[in-house]
């Protein structure tokens, strides 16, 4: 099988080879595949075929398949740009709408002409709004309100909103978060006047960072404390607010080392439980190759349908399978044991370096080489093929320590040598240097540090670094450097 894979990238355009693909189960494995072989086939059937085979489709597939001139038409109409606006039918506007940002760039005879055509409802509501510059009614119609919140939360949109009963319901969680990730004075005082006893949680943690965002810590901490379940994160704060050692003991006593958890352990000089050695080698020859992708989709279909997980891990006792088996204990012991291991994938004499590098992988794929996400983020270090590309690699010499490690590092390199600090370096390997520049640094300048980064837009880039910075303490700490802490990047 290994063979075989080797062959691929120099076979891969060829029509048996998508016959191959063909037959392969659905993933984004193959999804991968079939989106390369997409992008460098000059038949339109072909590329079409593969088209219909994807998983999942996406923009990006429409956007590839457009190079042919048979489906030009098609991803305008999917993709409507403003230069576009007058050409398409405005079915295309309805079925798959224009970004509220895109409408506030029109010219007013390009608004009239929507207006004029659009029937009724949101879309032509918000194109009468931006055509009169008066959103004065957008907080009194529920589709509309959803509409621009989520799509457009401008400070045009900013206002005092005496009643939001209309937009409380199953997506309520989104309408106020989004809310209070955006820089909206008027709308975070109005929501500052909700009952917060009415709602979940979920929603409380929305309430409670607005009030932190108004500098009301009294009603910020009540909201906390009437959290029913409560997470590290929640008695974090509820340490920081009143300082009372009840609420730190809480986080000493949880046995899962996370960002919350490691800062309380610092904070009392307590020492964390790590095992980073799960090795003896007694398999021989292991049941699966992690360096093979669809091998390790075969290893999560049996992993899922395991009943004994310990007998599992047992089978994939080898250095070739360490990454898998980490994966396999963790779930056995209910993730009550902080694996941390340490594959041979990088050297570097600067010791910090290469712990952030470890950092990532762990946080990235768990240090499984063969690892495709679904956005086709590839390795162990999960790079896009683009920036692949970028950086002179292969796209498909990424399943092995090798080349995406080397291609890891050297743009992790770059990130430092533009941000500096390591916590603003995970936001970018996550959202990138254009997001961590415009939506995350100006949060560290207004906020502090804690609150800012509770405040990053983005739920996964948000969490992300946390577990990135964490990551990079521990392995610090494994290789050698005891002096790094969570208070030494942070204050």
């Amino acid at each position: 099988m290994k063979k075989l894979l080797l062959f691929l990238p120099l076979l891969l355009f060829a029509e048996l080879n998508l016959s191959s693909l063909l037959v392969k189960p659905k993933s984004y494995v193959r999804d991968f595949y079939l989106t390369e072989f997409m992008r460098e086939t000059n038949s339109s059937s072909l590329a079409f075929k593969a088209y219909n085979a994807l998983y999942k489709k996406k923009m990006k597939h429409l956007k590839i398949l457009s190079k042919f001139d048979f489906f030009k038409d098609a991803y305008v109409c999917i993709n409507p740009s403003i230069k576009d606006i007058r050409k398409i039918d405005i079915s295309c506007v309805l079925d798959n709408g224009l970004w509220l940002r895109s409408i506030a760039r029109l010219s007013k005879k390009d608004l009239k002409y929507l207006y004029g055509n659009l029937p009724e409802g949101k879309e032509r509501k918000a194109v009468f709004a931006f055509l009169n510059n008066d959103f004065s009614n957008v907080f009194k119609d529920r589709d509309l309100g959803y509409y621009f919140v989520i799509n457009y939360p401008s400070k045009k949109i900013d206002q005092i909103v005496n009643n939001f009963s209309i937009f409380e319901g199953k997506y309520f969680y989104f309408f106020v978060k989004n809310i209070v990730l955006n820089d909206l004075p008027l709308l975070s005082i109005s929501l500052s006047k909700l009952n917060y006893k009415r709602f979940n949680d979920k929603i409380k943690w929305w309430l409670f960072l607005n009030e932190m965002k108004l500098n009301r810590s009294k009603k910020a901490f009540e909201i906390l404390k009437s959290i029913r379940y409560k997470t590290s994160k929640e008695y974090f704060w509820l340490w920081k607010l009143s300082k009372k050692r009840k609420y730190l003991d809480k986080l000493l006593n949880n046995r899962r080392i996370n960002f919350y958890t490691l800062y309380a352990h610092e904070e009392y000089n307590v020492s964390f439980e790590i095992k980073n050695k799960i090795i003896t080698n007694t398999i021989k020859s292991p049941k699966y190759d992690q360096t093979d992708p669809w091998d390790v989709l075969r290893f999560f279909d049996d992993f899922k349908r395991s009943k004994n997980l310990f007998e599992f891990a047992k089978k994939l006792d080898n250095e070739k399978t360490e990454a898998l088996k980490a994966l396999v204990l963790d779930k056995a012991n209910k993730f009550r044991i902080n694996y941390f291991i340490t594959p041979k994938m990088y050297e570097d004499k600067n010791l910090s370096f290469k712990a952030y590098v470890y950092a990532i992988a762990r946080q990235e794929s768990r240090f499984i080489p063969a690892s495709v996400s679904k956005s086709y983020a590839l390795g162990v270090m999960q790079i896009m093929p683009f920036l692949v590309r970028s950086m002179k690699g292969n796209v498909f010499k990424q399943f092995d320590y090798g080349e995406n490690v080397k291609l890891g590092a050297k743009h992790l390199k770059w990130l430092f040598s533009q941000l500096k600090n390591p916590l603003l370096v995970a936001y970018a390997y996550n959202g990138g240097i254009g997001f961590t520049r415009k939506r995350v640094l100006p949060l560290f300048k207004k906020y502090e540090k804690f609150l800012a980064m509770e405040l990053v837009p983005y739920d996964e880039s948000r969490e992300y670094a946390k577990k990135v910075i964490a990551n990079y303490i521990i392995y610090s700490h494994i290789f050698g450097d005891k002096n790094l802490s969570l208070h030494s990047i942070l204050y």
